[in-house]
């Protein structure tokens, strides 16, 4: 049991790695720790779309009435313009379903307490 919670242990740090490399594909736009063209992603899970603080949204993502969770990333992230039609986001989305889990991973990582977010 004690090998199969290692195991387990080893999968999700190399989901975060793996997270972190998809992650480069954001920074054009995204940051751990400040807004850029797109809002700081530092503490986005449980947090309301539109919801970072001086950052200017598209009326389509403050009133989407999304609270981003492990699964409305994933929704999200699959298919951006589908999930919150307006938005400005340029990007199309992430096909591979083991991706977006390790991207959601890596941005899971991103809050308070982590350097990355300071």
């Amino acid at each position: 049991m004690c090998a199969l919670a290692t195991v387990t242990n080893a999968d999700s740090d190399m989901d975060v790695r793996e997270g972190k490399r998809i992650y480069t594909q954001c920074t054009g736009c995204h940051s751990p720790d400040y807004n850029r063209t797109g809002p700081k992603h530092c503490g986005i899970l449980g947090r309301a779309a539109g919801g970072v603080k001086n950052f200017e949204y598209t009326k389509a993502m403050s009133n989407s009435g999304i609270i981003w969770t492990s699964a409305t990333l994933n929704q999200f992230l699959l298919s951006p313009f589908n999930t919150v039609p307006g938005t400005s986001m340029g990007f199309s989305g992430i096909a591979s379903e083991r991706e977006r889990q390790q991207l959601i991973a890596y941005l899971s990582q991103l809050d308070e307490r982590n350097a990355l977010c300071n």
